[in-house]
């Protein structure tokens, strides 16, 4: 090969690179890729924005590991989300990546978090999506109760989105923020974990319940706070994913930034707890990887509705539902510990539209940890399953009309009857 020539300029500053879309989705999460994947195959010309480097948000970088929401309880439980929430799922059978393990009379799945970016992105790409990463936003710009483009920053120059409908799939609601929304959020901290992975495992590898009653004597002699968690094995595979920290999430850059970097330390006094209570499991493990910081709940939309956590606990199915789903409440509202709220067998909470759609724009829907619910109550429909079903239902109120205020709340849920009505048998019936 024959050496290019080196050339210098001077660049000046770079030009805005401006797109238009139909629908502008914020956030590669879960719920982001679900509501441009599903859009994209509405028809809608579709651009995705995220801050990270790459797709998957939590779901991929968090290290989270487990699938869940996706099932019913009882003794023969139910697929609840279809449409894109279902091809993820036959992907990862169809590569191994997926294994299905019994949990609160359900099913959690334990998956490989690279096969599952790969998903991702084919689906991306078979949707038409336009996916811009490395893009923070820096403002929004609306007209009255209409938003009407983003500008964001990458490092290779200014962009700029034009939508006639937006997608808050933040996580945090960063959108909504920028753009003057009113916003909610829980009046104490939720605390996130930072997840890591270990390998070089010992047999056997201890139960939840083990690990909890060992942390009950023990923690204060690591330096824990945390006195509840889990570690769990990959079937087939010398890995462990480990859940045991615990801190806050502030809604701030620097206080953010020192939580990444203390976790580490945390996560080292975890790995002498689990090599000094468990040394037969853990006293050879190393630390494999460790994924970014996970955050549960910070704050989401106001929006035209609140779920309830009265309406979560009784089950009941609402007018407007878009999704179900049928985890239990988890809180993460101590330091030391969780508040779990278990259900009966066929127990639903029903997501509802009006909790998505933004109180004071007309055309911004929220999907996902971002939409307007109750503490205890967005700790039931927070999860993969239901973030997934929630962008269906965001892509699909995109898609018939840009006032979110004036829907027909029955042609979205034509448009979601999957996740509505079909009952699929889970893994083992």
């Amino acid at each position: 090969m024959k050496e290019p020539r080196r050339i210098e300029s001077v660049p000046g500053r770079p030009a805005r690179r401006v797109l238009e879309a139909d629908l502008c989705v914020v956030g590669a999460g879960a719920a982001g890729v679900s509501a441009a994947v599903e859009a994209g195959r509405l028809g809608l010309r579709v651009v995705l924005v995220d801050s990270l480097a790459q797709i998957g948000g939590q779901s991929v970088n968090g290290l989270i590991g487990t699938l869940c929401g996706f099932f019913s309880m009882g003794d023969a439980p139910y697929q609840l989300s279809y449409g894109f929430a279902a091809d993820v799922l036959a992907d990862l059978q169809a590569a191994g990546a997926l294994a299905w393990r019994p949990g609160r009379r359900s099913f959690v799945g334990l998956y490989d978090e690279h096969e599952l970016a790969g998903s991702y992105a084919r689906h991306l790409r078979a949707a038409g999506v336009e996916v811009v990463l490395g893009a923070v936003l820096a403002e929004a710009q609306r007209e009255g109760d209409r938003l009407r483009r983003i500008d964001a920053w990458t490092r290779h120059g200014p962009l700029s989105v034009t939508a006639r409908c937006f997608v808050d799939a933040s996580g945090d609601a960063a959108l909504g923020a920028l753009a003057g929304a009113t916003l909610q959020q829980a009046e104490l901290p939720v605390y996130g974990t930072r997840m890591f992975s270990i390998a070089g495992l010992g047999r056997p590898v201890p139960t939840r319940a083990a690990v909890i009653e060992r942390l009950e004597q023990a923690a204060p002699r690591y330096g824990l706070a945390r006195r509840d968690g889990f570690v769990f094995e990959f079937p087939g595979r010398d890995l462990c994913l480990v859940n045991l920290t615990h801190f806050q999430t502030p809604l701030d850059a620097v206080a953010m930034s020192r939580v990444a970097l203390e976790a580490r330390s945390e996560i080292d006094r975890v790995m002498a707890f689990l090599r000094g209570e468990f040394p037969q499991a853990f006293g050879g493990a190393r630390i494999q990887s460790v994924g970014q910081p996970g955050v549960r709940q910070t704050r989401g939309i106001a929006a035209l509705r609140t779920l309830s956590t009265a309406q979560v606990r009784s089950g009941e199915r609402l007018p407007d539902a878009i999704g179900r789903c049928a985890w239990p409440i988890e809180f993460h509202g101590r330091e030391e510990g969780v508040h779990w709220e278990t259900f009966g067998d066929e127990h639903i909470t029903w997501i509802p539209l009006g909790a998505m759609v933004a109180r004071d724009l007309r055309n911004l829907v929220a999907a996902g940890r971002c939409v307007d619910a109750e503490p205890f109550a967005l700790g039931a429909i927070r999860v993969i399953g239901p973030c997934m079903a929630m962008g269906a239902a965001a892509a699909a109120a995109a898609f018939l009309g840009d006032d979110l205020h004036a829907l027909d709340v029955a042609k979205v849920q034509a448009l979601v009857a999957d996740n509505l009505e079909r009952r699929d048998p889970g893994p083992a019936a």
